[in-house]
């Protein structure tokens, strides 16, 4: 006959008999015990269901560890019959239907009691049972059947023997009768068959996998032995670090999960990158992925990390105002440019009696420079009679202006120049009152304190000279007017630093025009060409002009100068002498 996979049966000792149904009662699973001395097993089904019954003999020395199921004992029991074609619900046996009986016990059923069972008898290795009329009538044993098993559950313990040829002798095996002679043989434990036996953990009559018990009949999960959807791997435990980890996911390389026998992992399986394709460290001092900073080395440190180390590199921080780059603390930074002096105003009609009043130095350097505690130093170039009212000495200072903290260059120009206007005592108030001053430095003189050489005595015997020191009293630039500063005194010998030169001198006492440094470069003067009178039209004061009242207004502090195309920030545009329309 064909085998039947029946429903999950769970044997219960404790709850009542629902009929002699095959509802399945949930409860523990007993240990079994095989029963093989089976001797005799009758089950017959008649038309008539008052001649219905079921009757079985045992006798092994097996029995011998049977509980006591009465009351006072407290060890629940059931009866539970399974063939091959029909698989009943485990009979709960009322502890009070049990009495002590020589060397063992019998049960007593009433009539119509639970599942039919009309008497059980358990003694020293014998086994025997009786079910007969209301309700074993209703689910009698019909052959027929390839076999019959036969679990009596006494506490934890369930007693089971199979009637199966072999070695089992069927004498009759009829659909109104199954008559048998044993031995018997030990019960099958069968994964499948709807019966929850022994180790299972389920049982749901199928061999099915994912349907919530699988086909080792394990509630379907991770750590069950089967792999199922949503699954990589089922290695049968929860434990990681045996190539299936606890969530029941691959221990692979590349996966970003770091697992035992890998050093590291860093979601891929790339060289290069500190952890290799095997996942492992790569050496310390390896090259790695590059930050894209030239102020820093990019290698492994032995522990899967790339670092961007500092480092102390040449480089170019791509900025036209900075000189000497290199790398500091993993940035690019380089040495600001010098300021120079851009444009200065030593001799400025005002009218009589002070004629020289609106004087200013304009000094241009990098947006961004600090020009706190730099000097402007007013010089004498060549003392005597030059240097009335004071009689200053050749190289010595009328004054000298110190630049207040925190005054920083700002970007007036737009393409990274900024420009500072040094006025003095003497200048005017509507020039102050316009903006035109960033500092108004004390000077000694009401008018003059640029001086102004000497106009009429060819422009060269009387020099004056201006003077910007650093901080540090270092030198920075230096222009002479109407002749060279002489090489003496205090500050004569920083005029003859570099070749000497003498600036464009003013061709006369015209209000509004300045010497302006004509040249683009982003640097001091070098010599007199690069200097310009913009109202001076030939050898004479406004030659060919109407007066002394010249139009060429051209004076412009804290401006780029007529011509002047200065430019910060672009290695390609800095240092260009260009026309101002191409910086517009």
């Amino acid at each position: 006959m064909p085998n039947q996979r029946p429903l999950r049966i769970l044997v219960a000792v404790t709850l009542p008999l629902v009929a002699a149904s095959l509802l399945a009662i949930v409860a523990p699973a007993a240990a079994f015990v095989d029963v093989l001395g089976g001797k005799s097993l009758t089950a017959r089904n008649k038309s008539d269901a008052a001649k219905d019954l079921l009757k079985f003999t045992f006798r092994d020395p097996a029995i011998l560890g049977f509980g006591n199921p009465t009351c006072a004992g407290g060890a629940a029991s059931s009866l539970q019959i399974i063939t091959s074609e029909d698989v009943n619900a485990p009979v709960t046996l009322p502890c009070a239907s049990w009495r002590a009986a020589g060397t063992g016990f019998s049960y007593k059923g009433p009539a119509g009691g639970p599942g039919g069972v009309s008497s059980l008898r358990v003694g020293f290795t014998l086994l025997k049972g009786s079910l007969k009329g209301s309700p074993y009538s209703n689910d009698a044993i019909s052959g027929p059947v390839d076999w019959i098993e036969t679990r009596l559950t006494i506490g934890s313990s369930t007693y089971c023997g199979r009637w199966e040829t072999p070695p089992t002798t069927s004498k009759k095996n009829a659909i109104d009768l199954v008559k048998a002679k044993g031995p018997t043989k030990p019960c099958v434990e069968t994964c499948g068959n709807g019966i929850e036996e022994g180790g299972e953990e389920c049982d749901d009559g199928d061999l099915q996998n994912g349907d919530g018990c699988d086909s080792n009949c394990t509630e379907t999960g991770c750590g069950n032995g089967i792999q199922t959807a949503g699954e990589q791997c089922d290695d049968g435990d929860l434990q990681s670090g045996d190539g299936c980890r606890s969530d029941c996911t691959l221990e692979v390389c590349g996966d970003g999960i770091l697992d035992a026998g890998e050093q590291c992992d860093d979601d891929n399986l790339a060289n290069g990158d500190c952890c290799n394709s095997v996942c492992d460290f790569e050496a310390a001092g390896s090259s790695c992925a590059s930050d894209l900073n030239v102020c820093t080395d990019d290698i492994c440190n032995a522990t899967g990390t790339c670092v961007h180390t500092p480092n102390g590199n040449p480089c170019n921080d791509l900025d036209g105002c900075t000189l000497n780059d290199s790398c500091s603390g993993g940035t690019c930074a380089g040495e600001y440019l010098l300021p120079w002096v851009n444009e200065f105003d030593y001799d400025d009609f005002f009218g009589f009696p002070n004629d020289d009043r609106d004087e200013f130095v304009e000094i241009a350097g990098p947006a961004g420079l600090d020009l706190s505690g730099y000097k402007l130093v007013s010089v004498e170039g060549a003392g005597g009679q030059c240097g009335t009212p004071f009689f200053n000495n050749a190289g010595d200072a009328h004054f000298v202006a110190t630049v207040p903290n925190g005054t920083v260059l700002p970007d007036d120009t737009g393409t990274g120049v900024g420009f500072y206007v040094a006025c003095f005592t003497s200048t005017s108030a509507t020039v102050v009152a316009a903006g035109k001053c960033d500092f108004v430095f004390p000077a000694p003189a009401a008018d003059s304190n640029l001086k102004n050489g000497d106009l009429l005595n060819g422009g060269t015997s009387c020099p004056d000279g201006i003077l910007i020191l650093d901080p540090s009293n270092g030198y920075v630039d230096a222009v002479s007017y109407e002749g060279v500063v002489a090489n003496a005194g205090t500050f004569g010998p920083f005029f003859h630093v570099n070749p000497p030169y003498v600036a464009e001198r003013d061709e006369g006492w015209l209000a509004g025009v300045s010497i302006i440094k004509k040249s683009s470069t982003l640097m001091r003067a070098t010599g007199g060409s690069e200097w310009s009178d913009p109202s001076e039209l030939g050898a004479f004061i406004c030659q060919g002009q109407q007066g002394l009242a010249c139009p060429s207004n051209t004076r412009s502090p804290g401006a780029q100068n007529a011509g002047q195309a200065m430019a910060c920030g672009s290695p390609c545009r800095a240092f260009l002498d260009e026309p101002a329309g191409l910086l517009e």
